[in-house]
């Protein structure tokens, strides 16, 4: 994972707990990553993912459905894999997205555990 470029996303939400959740997350990452982008947009991460200009990608609090429909379907047809961070099977209504290819997807969720 260490060569990896992760994409993520902090949402809308500014609250004091949200954003030190978001902050503390990633910064457990930043050592684990090559490094991060953050463009905004869950469906060019997820297509980005898709077409491997990025290897790991995940997202909690994204808008609504139509943040990640097509680049789910995306993914799944470039044969990545997508889930919720947890490690759990992606539901379109959480709000938690995670994205990667089958090799990468036990490092993304173990980095992640406990901190989602």
């Amino acid at each position: 994972m260490i060569k990896a470029l992760l994409a993520t996303g902090f949402g809308t939400k500014r609250d004091k707990a949200t954003v030190d959740a978001n902050t503390d997350r990633l910064k457990g990452l930043l050592f684990k990553v090559r490094s991060v982008r953050m463009t905004g947009s869950c469906a060019l991460n997820l297509c980005g993912v898709a077409c491997g200009r990025l290897d790991l990608f995940y997202h909690l609090g994204y808008g609504g459905l139509w943040d990640v429909a097509a680049g789910v379907l995306i993914v799944q047809e470039a044969g990545g894999c997508v889930f919720d961070p947890s490690g759990a099977d992606f539901n379109i209504t959480s709000q938690r997205v995670a994205a990667t290819n089958a090799h990468l997807k036990g490092a993304l969720v173990d980095a992640l555990r406990g901190k989602v």
